[in-house]
């Protein structure tokens, strides 16, 4: 009896285990465990013409196992053109087997109805035209049970009016099953790239508008913003520009030193180390330029972000930031300064945006893009040594300055996600010159370096030469959820994709990536969901991506492949050519030239470059046009920054042998000018230079004369060119020609004319002499001689008259 027995509860407990795992499949009529109701709901969506959309708002719990109950939340919205009466809505267990990538894309990606059983409905009130009304569904995991240890389950909710034959709306998504442990948990790593927009605006000439741009850039509502807030409290690695922090830190070019300065010692970056520097400071420094100290690293982004939430489709919506219209590019202007040492109203209202920043990205999980996130996928390319670029690659440093801690900076994230022949080398060409020496890693599109084969290679790669390759995963990088999308439908469609990975080979140590795109634009909310999921899905072990650049247990790198095709580029093409490249080096020698003479030199370079340096941006290959006004914008502002300091043209009429020219010199720089040479070459020979002027200061926005001691040696027309230049004798400024009309008077001239004097005084004294008394001379004795007579005889007559009385 009691064997009886024993056999009895072991067919009983079989058959409950045989229904539990078929329940899903049996054509058992749905249960109706749902209600809905019409509400003021706005789920963000636009209605359809003529379709309903469904959006997934819940599905809790996220991991369904047996025994448990699925609610399934969501919204339904009326077609524009009519409403939805007597409306059934009815979820059903899709019949595919996801059991590999591409089957679960798949399968969302199909239009119409799925084939399988209805597990559960509800009927909807009348929804008007353009209205929603919101709906929530129980499922028993019985009814949606898979008869594997996991798998990912697919799931279509259809709504159909009244008397139709066909839905009004189909949602593809999926549920996650789990209901034994039978498998090694995938590693998977998230890296989202922190970067500025392609927006010209940001270094408009008005400050109004900077301050607009910065603040949509950087701000409390920005994409930056939410990416940083979105991703907090997970295992999340931001590989951030510099430039995020605010352009005067942008223009701060004293990078701090890295870990072990010799090339390739450390792949880190060490906070703090500039001698004199404090973290958070924003004081200009000498460049790495002019200390002839580069570095480098790029970023990759993939193709598509986020997947569609509603109607029939739930096929991938395309990448943001390839669609992305390009800015209207500024009006050409010069770069606005403030006079040194005292920040303008804009420019401190950017530095607290930048510091807001900082303080949020304190403890997180960092890796550092050059400075202005430098396109050196499209350098290598052209120009493998460029300085600029190595220049930009070492300010990446900028960010353990800010942050105080070290940061990875030697991982290269090239834009296009691609490694094409003669890029690895490139890189080592370029990083070589740079204070990181070599890549610790290069973030690779995973399709990029995959051969053929049937199933997903794990994450952890390697080149034929050995460096450390990183290959991110384009399915799972296309479901991050955009900001353009509502509910939860790619969070379920992520999920199923790793059970489907895992599925490929379960038993198998593997590791994930998952990489933002450039333009990455996340709702935060929906970001923090699918994090969250992740941490909470047991086939999964998030990890800091850090730990792909080494092996672990037994995933250990597999040697890069060739792809049976070419893979698409996840960017446009890039705006970097040779011809600008070597224009941008051009530009910024002659910002290094005119510093070397000012005063405040660091501050002016800086205060130039910022903006000249954003150019080699990989941003702009979502904005040309953007690339090309900003372009003309910086090459006038270098161009009137030089001219700005001048030889003022005048012409002379020189009388003299030798003698001096007093020249003007202007500055209309707002920096004082200090140890700065005024050259004179004369383009004749009839004029000769006695003497150079000594060196030359002027204030800010001022004027100096100087005089120049020249000799003239013949007449003529003469001109000089007077020029200025640097102490090491480099020109600098706007050049002037000093036409000069030569008339030397010789010393002959002199004594000939002295010699003519003489003998015109000596001609007249012998005249007189040889010629007598004049007439004139003898009239005037005898009228003196008649007037003596008379008074003789006065005299005379007057003496007798005296003597006779």
């Amino acid at each position: 009896m009691n064997l009886w027995r024993r056999v009895l509860a072991g067919l009983g407990a079989a058959l409950l285990l045989l229904l539990a795992t078929i329940g899903g499949t049996a054509s058992a009529g749905p249960a109706n465990e749902g209600h809905a109701r019409i509400g003021s709901v706005d789920p963000g969506i636009a209605p359809a013409r003529d379709r309903a959309l469904i959006t997934l708002t819940d599905v809790s719990p996220v991991v369904v196992a047996p025994g448990t109950t699925v609610t399934i939340k969501g919204v339904v919205t009326a077609p524009s053109v009519g409403a939805l009466l007597g409306t059934s809505l009815n979820v059903v267990r899709g019949t595919a087997d996801l059991d590999r990538q591409g089957a679960v894309a798949g399968w969302a990606a199909q239009k119409g109805p799925a084939r399988g059983t209805v597990v559960a409905t509800v009927k909807l009130p009348t929804v008007d035209a353009g209205q929603s009304a919101s709906f929530s569904i129980d499922v028993p995991a019985s009814r949606v049970a898979s008869s594997e240890a996991f798998a990912a389950i697919p799931i279509s909710i259809e709504v159909t009016p009244q008397a139709a034959t066909q839905p009004a709306g189909v949602l593809r998504t999926f549920l996650s099953w789990q209901a034994r442990k039978e498998y090694v948990p995938l590693e998977i790593a998230t890296v989202l790239p922190v970067t500025l927009d392609p927006d010209p605006g940001l270094f408009s000439s008005d400050e109004s508008t900077r301050v607009t741009a910065w603040e949509s850039a950087i701000g409390s509502e920005s994409r930056v913003r939410r990416l940083i807030e979105g991703s907090a409290g997970h295992q999340v690695t931001l590989a951030v520009d510099p430039s995020v922090f605010g352009p005067s830190v942008a223009g701060s070019a004293g990078p701090a030193p890295a870990t072990g300065s010799t090339p390739g010692t450390s792949p880190h970056t060490t906070a703090g180390s500039t001698p004199g520097s404090t973290p958070g400071s924003t004081e200009p420094t000498e460049s790495a330029t002019k200390q002839g100290e580069p570095a480098g690293t790029g970023t990759a982004t993939p193709g598509a972000a986020g997947t569609g939430t509603s109607g029939a489709s739930g096929t991938p919506a395309p990448d943001p930031g390839s669609t992305q219209p390009a800015p209207t590019p500024p009006t050409p202007a010069p770069v606005t300064t403030s006079p040194p040492g005292v920040p303008s109203i804009a420019g401190r209202a950017v530095t607290e945006l930048g510091d807001q920043n900082v303080a949020m990205l304190h403890g997180r999980q960092v890796w550092a893009l050059p400075y202005a996130d430098a396109d050196l996928a499209a350098a290598v390319e052209v120009d493998p040594t460029n300085g600029v670029i190595r220049d930009l690659v070492n300010r990446s440093s900028v960010v353990a300055r800010r942050l105080d801690h070290p940061v990875r900076a030697d991982v290269v994230l090239p834009a296009d996600g691609l490694l094409p022949d003669g890029r690895e080398a490139g890189l080592a060409g370029l990083l070589q010159g740079t204070r990181l020496g070599k890549a610790a890693g290069i973030v690779v599109n995973s399709d990029a370096i995959t051969s053929p084969t049937p199933y997903t290679p794990s994450a952890r790669r390697i080149s034929a030469t050995g460096t450390r390759l990183l290959g991110w995963d384009p399915t799972l990088s296309a479901l991050l959820p955009s900001g353009a999308e509502v509910g939860v439908a790619p969070r379920q469609q992520f999920l199923a994709e790793t059970l489907a990975l895992l599925g490929e080979r379960p038993g198998t140590e593997r590791s994930l990536l998952v990489l933002g795109a450039r333009g990455y634009n996340p709702d935060p909310v929906a970001l923090r969901d699918l994090l969250t999921a992740i941490d909470s899905a047991p086939w999964l072990t998030p990890v800091p991506a850090d730990s792909l650049l080494a092996d672990s247990g037994d995933d250990i790198a597999t040697r890069a492949g060739t792809p049976a095709k070419p893979v698409a580029a996840s960017a446009p093409k890039p705006t970097l050519t040779m011809t600008r490249l070597a224009r941008m080096v051009e530009e910024r020698e002659t910002l290094r030239r005119v510093a070397t003479v000012l005063r405040d030199g660091a501050s002016f370079e800086a205060t130039y470059r910022e903006v000249l340096d954003e150019l080699a941006s990989a941003r702009w290959r979502w904005a040309p046009a953007g690339w090309t006004g900003l372009a003309s914008s910086v090459s006038t502002s270098v161009r009137d920054a030089t001219s700005a300091i001048q030889v003022v043209p005048r012409s002379f009429n020189f009388l003299a042998e030798q003698g001096t020219l007093t020249l003007t010199v202007e500055n209309g720089l707002d920096f004082a000018i200090e140890d700065i040479r005024l050259v004179l070459a004369p383009t004749n020979p009839r004029m000769q230079v006695v003497r150079q002027p000594p060196p030359i200061r002027i204030g800010a926005e001022s004027k100096t004369s100087v005089k120049v001691t020249v000799r003239a040696v013949a007449a003529g027309q003469a001109d000089i060119r007077a020029f200025l230049t640097t102490a090491d004798g480099t020109p600098i400024g706007q050049p002037a020609i000093i036409p000069v009309a030569a008339n030397p008077l010789d010393s002959t001239i002199y004594w000939v004319g002295g010699v003519i004097t003489a003998l015109i005084l000596v001609l007249g004294v012998a005249r007189s002499l040889l010629r007598g008394t004049s007439r004139i001379a003898e009239i005037d004795d005898a009228h003196t001689l008649e007037i003596d007579t008379h008074l003789d005889a006065h005299e005379q007559e007057h003496g007798r008259e005296g003597r006779s009385t």
